[in-house]
C-alpha cells in the first residue's frame, strides 16, 4: 500500500474528508499532510511520511474501531438491561 492511499484510506475510515480536518485529527500542519498525499512522482512537493506518523495513524485507526466495538456493545447492553 502506498503511503497515499493510506492517508487517503485512513481519512475515509475516519470520515475526514477534507486534509484540513484530517490534519487537525493527526496533528500535522496541512501543507505537510498535502505533500504527503501527493504521489512520488511529483519529487519537487512529496514527501515522505515519517515512520511515527505510520504508527499514530494506525492507532488513530485502531481506537476508532474498538470506540466503535465499545459504543455497539454498551447499547447491547443497555437494551439488555
Amino acid at each position: 500500500m502506498t503511503q497515499q492511499e493510506f492517508l487517503r484510506g485512513a481519512m475515509d475510515k475516519l470520515n475526514l474528508p477534507t486534509p484540513r480536518e484530517f490534519s487537525e485529527r493527526i496533528g500535522a500542519p496541512e501543507t505537510t499532510l498535502k505533500k504527503w498525499l501527493m504521489p512520488p512522482e511529483a519529487k519537487s512537493n512529496y514527501r515522505e511520511m515519517p515512520s511515527t506518523m505510520w504508527v499514530l495513524v494506525r492507532e488513530i485507526l485502531e481506537h476508532e474501531e474498538l470506540k466503535k466495538k465499545f459504543e455497539k456493545l454498551s447499547k447491547k447492553i443497555a437494551k439488555n438491561a
